[in-house]
């Protein structure tokens, strides 16, 4: 009878070997694997629910009533699209969809922030602008920068955000309202001290219950109610709320233990699209807690004094007075000594002062 022991273990360790090699060409696809969202044609043609429709509407006062000619789209369509490079840091587009169900078609950008990290300096840098904010969509003319995402996906409006406001986005991160509620599920809730009045207007206004004046755990439906309240104040208020939010959210994934890091990232990112791959997601994670969370820093892109609100055609715009300026200030307060404004964003900011 012929002995096969010597040849079972070597047989044993070889397919062994071969599993772990399949496994990790497996791993290292995935990790290169981006989840962008599908490139489409902008299509301006299509109708975008209104702020009534969805009865959200707000009390502007006696904000001047304006009518404003069509936008000269043609002779901004050949601007120089070279946007200024920020000496040391390197910026993100964080975009927070308004769709109510599962999905990222059409759908407006409700919340709208650039996540700055400088790792040199240890700095991180949130900023927020307003919704309203009126600015020129290549293709279209001039409109307010949350019907941008409607019309032309993440691809535009990262394209928007770097003509009208100078900035270099290296890469975008897309989270819908259903995303929103499950990331922030899977941590368990966020803490959040709410006023009266916060507690009162979630329940009577959007019907989301179970809060009371003072501190509370709110569940991933109670975190993303809170983001969206500003009826009782404004969107400026609503922009805080969502900083508040989202630091929130750091503050308890910095609480665990690194090592889980990679597989929280990788759930999170079924909620996510991005440009990112997988494990450079898994990078900027770990970059972003290793600086801690008395690193990030709060400010707003476009704040009460930059500008006007005002009803054009029976819908409200927030005009900035001076992009230029305002891009500007914003530089100072980076640190960023050598700016430079791009030919593109100036001409963008003078046919808005001359002509709002």
């Amino acid at each position: 009878m012929a002995n096969h022991k010597g040849t079972e273990k070597p047989n044993i360790v070889r397919i062994v070997l071969i599993v772990l090699v399949i496994l990790a060409g497996v791993t290292v696809f995935v990790l290169s694997l981006s989840k962008p969202e599908k490139d489409v044609d902008p299509d301006f043609d299509i109708t975008i629910q209104t702020e009534s429709d969805e009865n959200q509407t707000e009390e502007y006062g006696d904000l001047e009533d304006e009518s404003r000619s069509d936008s000269p789209v043609s002779e901004l369509e050949s601007l120089n699209v070279d946007v200024f490079k920020d000496t040391g840091w390197v910026h993100y587009l964080l975009i927070g969809l308004d769709n109510r169900k599962d999905t990222f078609e059409g759908g407006r950008s409700d919340a709208l922030m650039i996540f700055s990290v400088n790792e040199k300096d240890g700095r991180i840098v949130l900023s927020s602008m307003p919704r309203d904010t009126m600015v020129y969509i290549n293709g279209k003319g001039y409109d307010k920068i949350t019907h941008t995402y409607a019309y032309g996906r993440a691809k535009l409006l990262v394209e928007t955000v770097e003509r009208n406001f100078d900035i270099d986005i290296r890469h975008y991160f897309t989270i819908n309202f259903a995303g929103m509620e499950k990331v922030v599920d899977a941590l368990g809730g966020v803490p959040m001290e709410l006023t009266q009045a916060e507690s009162d207007h979630m329940l009577s206004f959007f019907e989301v219950g179970g809060t009371t004046a003072g501190m509370n755990n709110l569940t991933g439906k109670q975190a993303l109610t809170y983001c969206r309240i500003r009826k009782i104040d404004s969107d400026f208020a609503r922009t805080e709320r969502q900083y508040k939010v989202l630091l929130a959210i750091y503050d308890k994934v910095k609480a665990m233990s690194p090592v889980k890091y990679p597989s929280l990232i990788t759930a999170m990112y079924d909620y996510f699209y991005t440009d990112c791959t997988v494990a450079e997601c898994i990078d900027i994670g770990q970059a972003l807690m290793s600086l801690g969370a008395d690193s990030i820093e709060n400010v707003k892109l476009i704040n009460e004094e930059s500008g006007t609100g005002r009803k054009i055609n029976g819908t409200y715009y927030f005009l900035v007075n001076d992009m230029e300026e305002t891009m500007k200030q914003w530089r100072t307060y980076m640190g960023v000594g050598d700016y430079t404004p791009s030919e593109g964003m100036v001409d963008i900011s003078d046919y808005l002062k001359e002509n709002y």
